[in-house]
């Protein structure tokens, strides 16, 4: 299904322009993408097995905003390091969520594979549109990157994607069709490669991560994916899911002429909410 999605929505891309498909892109991760993560407090609640009084949660929420707060902050005052820390963490989140029921292996090695694959991802897409990445990157921190670098990032990443899974294979501790997730890589090849930046990220995000991690999250907090479980899952997600629109969507208007620093901008926002949900989702996974 997934496949044939990404497929579909590149032949949509056929008949749009780019301006066209960066609206689509932007709702999509203004729905299912800040949705995916619009959960984590309720999360965090049932990761701790008992429920939280109305003065408990108001204090995760303030630590929570808080969190969110800094991680703004950091990309005010040290945007680079900032920058860097978003991608390790998201490289980390992505490869996490794909692999996470497919391996067998101890903490740290599957660890580090979680990381080198969503790293060769990335660097994947960054390598494809390097240009428009370059700048991106160069709005945010001041630093024109060259094509090399992404080039370097990638090819490092997936060396140690191919290295480190070919240590878990030896080990028996890969439980995936290698074959599979070979193709699958070829299809992020061709997706990245055809469609624009935001749009080639808005299907990867929410058709192989974000997807993917709703019908994980909705199956941990109600034990089914059923319609009354996506529907209180959908509800007590509303308020942080609507003031993170807002905040977005404020974003979008305030630089709505200038696409590359609205997307500068657009991916720091993101940045920040994506920090605390990479740590929850986790915590999750580890217990």
């Amino acid at each position: 299904f997934i496949v044939v999605s990404t497929f579909f929505d590149l032949w949509l891309a056929v008949f749009f322009e780019d301006n066209v498909e960066n609206i689509l892109a932007y709702v999509l991760i203004l729905t299912f993408g800040i949705l995916h993560g619009a959960n984590d407090l309720k999360l965090l609640q049932k990761s701790n097995h008992s429920k939280i009084s109305g003065k408990g949660f108001l204090m995760i929420l303030v630590y929570y905003l808080m969190f969110v707060g800094t991680s703004l902050a950091l990309f005010y005052f040290i945007p680079s390091i900032a920058l860097l820390s978003f991608i390790i963490f998201s490289g980390y989140h992505f490869g996490e969520q794909h692999w996470i029921y497919k391996l067998k292996e101890s903490r740290i090695m599957g660890n580090l594979f979680y990381l080198c694959y969503g790293l060769s991802i990335l660097f994947l897409l960054f390598y494809a549109h390097w240009s428009e990445v370059s700048g991106v990157i160069a709005t945010i921190t001041g630093h024109d990157l060259p094509k090399w670098v992404y080039g370097y990032g990638l090819v490092i990443s997936a060396s140690g994607t191919l290295a480190i899974k070919g240590y878990l294979w030896h080990q028996g501790s890969v439980g995936a069709n290698l074959m599979k997730e070979f193709f699958f890589v070829l299809v992020f090849f061709i997706l990245f490669n055809t469609a624009s930046l935001l749009w080639a990220f808005a299907i990867y995000f929410i058709l192989w991560h974000s997807l993917p991690s709703l019908a994980d999250q909705i199956m941990y907090l109600y034990g089914n994916t059923g319609r009354a479980s996506i529907r209180n899952f959908i509800i007590s997600s509303l308020p942080y899911w609507i003031i993170s629109v807002l905040g977005l969507l404020f974003i979008l208007y305030v630089f709505r002429n200038n696409v590359q620093t609205s997307l500068s901008f657009f991916f720091s926002f993101l940045a920040a909410i994506t920090f605390p949900h990479v740590l929850v989702i986790n915590r999750l996974n580890r217990d």
